[in-house]
Formats: structure tokens, sequence, C-alpha cells
């Protein structure tokens, strides 16, 4: 049906509406295993069906064998990783992986090794990062003859942007989601429940005590669920629906809140009311974001996604959709490393659209600049760290 819509889009956001709400941020939740299936199910298997035209298994196989392994290793590295720079390099900033490393004529020569602060990504291949031996044995071009300049056929390439187009704005949506927006008309449930969240958000100016007292007295927990709330806030999600309940009930969470940690710090916490369906959207439009990172692995689906999220919006006063998630970077939560990832995995591995990208970068550069220093987390997680990738290449 979406292949032979005339409005595909309309058809795909019909089908989102439809579901989503269905799988997530339910009263009763699903385990992680029930909650994955589902979407593997009913969201994402329909969506790789329209992209590939055919069974999704089989388009990935001819994928593949039309496809060689890139020039560039594009690791992306985690905290506390082990990295590896050599006096061949252009500057401190370039370095390899260890795999790369082990594979690479620099394993001969006067080199150092540290632990990354993440964020970063391996060098190997990139000719502007090396005075000599830029590529290990595995990221050879000689020993990848075709280069990855994989070309997707014409329908393939135009379904994939139409898709993506889809897609990428609808992540784009909900990641820069502020309190006071409304659900665009076509994902309005039709009929709205009384069903919202009081969501906290991650700050560095409360310490884990402050944020534990403050949840044991304004949304009636306990110790144990008041510091488990915390952890994940800290360690791996960046919020945390802390309350669901009706509209009434969870703005009296959110004074709460407010009032008790102001006691504390003169900041109050960071804590917002979103309606249920809109949670929902959001914890898809975070999976999308890895369903992405998956897909862009093969390099054809790699240009396409880069030409849509690099193209100008039709109201000339808005910017394009890489640049929308790029100046909300420090107001979002943990989703800024998704979109971090995207961009090292999409632009940052291809010469032309890196040179674009960081047009948008450097024409947005002294905003986001100003938005990190009022922002109150680490360097290592901020957009500006990219600046490293960008401004010190000859």
């Amino acid at each position: 049906e979406w292949l032979e819509a005339a409005d595909c889009r309309a058809e795909l956001l019909q089908h989102l509406k439809e579901q989503v709400p269905q799988i997530f941020c339910l009263k009763k939740e699903l385990s992680p295993p029930e909650e994955e299936e589902l979407t593997q199910r009913r969201l994402l298997h329909p969506l790789e069906c329209f992209l590939f035209g055919e069974d999704p298994q089989e388009g990935r196989q001819k994928l593949q064998q039309g496809s060689a392994s890139s020039q560039l290793c594009g690791r992306v590295f985690k905290e506390g990783e082990t990295v590896y720079s050599c006096d061949c390099a252009i500057d401190p900033t370039c370095v390899l992986c260890m795999d790369c490393f082990q594979d690479s004529v620099h394993k001969n020569h006067r080199y150092k090794m540290h632990a990354s602060s993440g964020g970063g990504f391996c060098d190997c291949g990139d000719v502007e990062a090396w005075k000599v031996g830029p590529c290990c044995s595995k990221h050879d071009p000689g020993a990848a003859a075709a280069m990855d300049e994989a070309v997707l056929e014409p329908e393939l390439h135009e379904r994939a942007k139409k898709l993506f187009r889809v897609l990428l704005r609808y992540v784009t949506d909900f990641l820069v989601w502020e309190e006071n927006f409304e659900l665009s008309a076509e994902l309005q449930p039709r009929l709205k429940d009384n069903a919202y969240y009081c969501v906290l958000y991650n700050d560095e100016h409360h310490s884990y005590d402050h944020v534990i007292y403050t949840l044991q007295r304004s949304v009636n927990c306990d110790q144990a669920e008041a510091q488990t709330h915390t952890t994940l806030i800290d360690k791996e999600q960046g919020r945390r629906a802390v309350k669901r309940g009706t509209l009434r009930s969870c703005q009296q969470a959110k004074d709460l809140i407010r009032s008790n940690s102001e006691h504390i710090s003169l900041q109050p916490l960071r804590v917002e009311i979103l309606h249920a369906t809109v949670m929902a959207h959001q914890t898809f439009a975070l999976r999308l974001g890895s369903w992405f990172q998956k897909i862009i692995g093969y390099s054809g689906f790699r240009q396409a996604f880069c030409q849509v999220a690099l193209e100008p919006n039709a109201d000339r006063d808005r910017p394009c959709l890489i640049s929308r998630l790029m100046l909300h970077d420090a107001r979002m939560y943990k989703a800024r490393k998704i979109v971090h990832e995207l961009i090292f995995g999409s632009m940052l591995m291809d010469s032309d659209f890196k040179r674009l990208f960081a047009i948008e970068f450097t024409r947005h550069y002294k905003q986001l600049q100003k938005d990190f220093i009022s922002d109150d987390h680490e360097r290592s997680i901020s957009i500006t760290a990219l600046s490293v990738q960008i401004f010190t290449v000859p």
C-alpha cells in the first residue's frame, strides 16, 4: 500500500500514529524482549519492506554483494577505550583504534597509548590525518578496489530518500520537543487519554542525595525507588518519568519537585510534563536513531541519508534537519549521544558531505558555543567537541 500510495508520508505517519502508542509507554509496561519483538514486527520490518521493495533479508544480501568495505574506519570510541597516536599524525587529535593500529605501519613507530574520553572516532583511512601510512591493511583502498562507491539502483535510492525524509523529520521533531508543543494533525490520537508523565532531567547542579531527597518528598516514593530513578537519570538515560497520572497529579508533582529542589540549590531541577503519546513517540524516535545507524552502514543508504539531512528547509527561515538537531544539542538529554554517532557514521564518513556539514557547523558555530557555555554538561558530550573533526584538517 505504501509503495503505491500517492502520498506515502501520510500513510507512514498514519501507521506510526496507530502502532507506536500500542507498544511504548503503556500503563502496564511490556518487558524489554516483548517491546523489542513488537517494535521489529510491527514497526521496523514494515519500514524495511518499503525501503527495499522486497524481503529485507534478500535486499540486504544484494547490497552486501555489491558493496566493498569503506576506506574509512570511523569506529566511535567508548569512554575509557584504548586509542593510539603516532608521530606521523598531522596533529595530536588524530588517533587509531586498537584493531587498526595492530594492522598498520604505526606499531613500529614512536606511538602513544591513552584512554579515550569517549565521542571521538578512529581516523584510519583518512588521508588528511596522517603524513604516512593513512590506512591499515583492512582499510587499504588497494585491498578494496571498489572503494565503497556502491551506487543504489535509482528506484531504491528514491525510496530511501522518501523514507528517510519522513523518518528523519519525525526523529528530529521528537528529539527537539518542548513541553508546550502540540502533536501534528497526522499524529494526533483520535481519543486523547488523560495520561501524562512527569519527567525529570539530569543536571550537574544537584547532588545524588539532593535529588533522592526531593523525589521522596515530592512523588511519594521510598528511598530505594528514588535511588533507582536518580541512578538511571545520571548514568544511562539523562531523564526519567518519575510519575504517571492525570495532568493535574503530574502538575502537582512538578510543582513540588521544583519547590523542594529550589530550597537546596538556587536552581530548581528541570522537570516537564509530557503526554503518554508524546513519550511513546519519543521512545520510538530514539529507537529509530539506532536503526538509522545500522542502515547507513551501507554506503548507498549513507549518501541518501546525508542528502536528506542537509537538504535546505522549504521554509527559508528554518535550518536543515541536521542543524535543527545540532542547535538543540545543549537541551537534549542522552539522546545527543545518538545524534553525534549518526553524524560520525554519515557526514564524517564521506569527504563531500563532510565539507557540506562543516559549512552548516560553521554557520551555527557561534550559537553552538553560546549554548555550550550556558549548558552544565561536559564538553566531551557536547556537539562543540566535533570542531576537532572539522577545524584541524590542513
